[in-house]
């Protein structure tokens, strides 16, 4: 271990008594005896200050214009979000009908089948019984034919001079059992036939159900193009009834709408898809079908034939009463 010697401190020790005589010297000498008084305190400034609106300036309305920018973009963005979830929840809607129209379809063709499947087993039953009752009437004759025989045997016996006579009774009943078993033959040539026919029945009303779907489908698709085309009509009436006329409407002009409907025939939005090339015309073609504002008639037509036909309607509006 290292020793160190006490006369190693003594510098250290005097350098720290000198800071601090020095420190204490230099107390004294900054403290002020003297009995004058305090100095006063100052007074603060006097500052006139005017108030300023900051909305009114011109940095304040370019910040209120850029809020109420983007307040009316921010609105745009939330309406058309909900304009898609509104057709996005419509769109949900009709194939979820047109899903349980096909498993009612389906349902019903099930049902067609396992009918059709029930009387085949139904008849193949019946044609299975009707083999039993011929075998059991067969095995019937046939004890019947033995008990003969024996009998015969025994009247053979007892009477030779009847043997003639016996044989040609035996003859006689050979050509009776081949009688039978023709005429067995032929009720079952017969049977086969008969359910022949009914399959052709079958499937000529199976031809005939489906050629009468066909017309059915045929004359429904008919009724409806007639009634898509009286409604546009109407449609057309109406908005050009409701128009009102710009003063610098000429012949030939003409705008193409596109008009979106609600089920109940209300109007929910119009769009130009094709304008005539003057702005107030087109314009006032637009008033007249938010003028119309309904159009009754659509609330009586099925969800269907509306979704598939009306729920957007495109109209080429050409009043032909306007000045050359």
């Amino acid at each position: 271990m290292k020793w160190f010697r006490s006369d190693n401190y003594s510098i250290p020790v005097m350098l720290a008594i000198g800071l601090h005589a020095s420190i204490i010297i230099v107390g004294f000498v900054a403290v002020d005896f003297s009995e004058s008084k305090p100095p006063e305190p100052k007074r603060p400034p006097i500052v006139n200050a005017t108030v300023v609106d900051v909305s009114q300036t011109i940095i304040g309305k370019r910040e209120a214009d850029e809020r109420a920018a983007k307040q009316q973009a921010a609105q745009v963005v939330a309406d058309k979000k909900k304009r898609d979830a509104e057709q996005a929840q419509k769109k949900l809607e009709t194939e979820r009908r047109a899903l349980e129209e096909a498993k009612r379809q389906v349902a019903q063709a099930k049902q067609a089948k396992e009918k059709a499947e029930a009387q085949e087993r139904a008849a193949l039953q019946q044609r299975e019984n009707d083999k039993k009752q011929a075998a059991a009437k067969q095995q019937q004759q046939a004890d019947e034919k033995e008990k003969k025989r024996l009998a015969q045997v025994a009247d053979k016996k007892r009477q030779s001079k009847k043997e003639e006579e016996d044989k040609q009774q035996r003859e006689l009943a050979r050509k009776a059992e081949a009688n039978r078993l023709a005429e067995e033959e032929r009720k079952r040539k017969d049977e086969s036939a008969r359910l022949a026919a009914e399959e052709k029945a079958l499937e000529e009303a199976k031809q005939e159900a489906a050629q009468a779907a066909a017309a059915e489908a045929k004359e429904r698709a008919a009724l409806e193009t007639q009634m898509v085309q009286s409604i546009s009509s109407l449609i057309n009436s109406r908005v050009t009834s409701a128009w009102i006329r710009p003063p610098n409407a000429r012949n030939n002009m003409k705008t193409q709408l596109r008009i979106f409907f609600l089920p109940n025939g209300e109007v929910m939005n119009v769009q130009i898809t094709n304008g005539s090339g003057d702005a107030l015309f087109d314009q006032r073609a637009v008033d007249a079908v938010y003028k119309v504002r309904k159009i009754e008639e659509l609330a009586q037509v099925d969800s269907y034939v509306f979704e598939r036909n009306f729920r957007q309607v495109d109209l080429i509006f050409n009043p032909q009463d306007l000045r050359n």
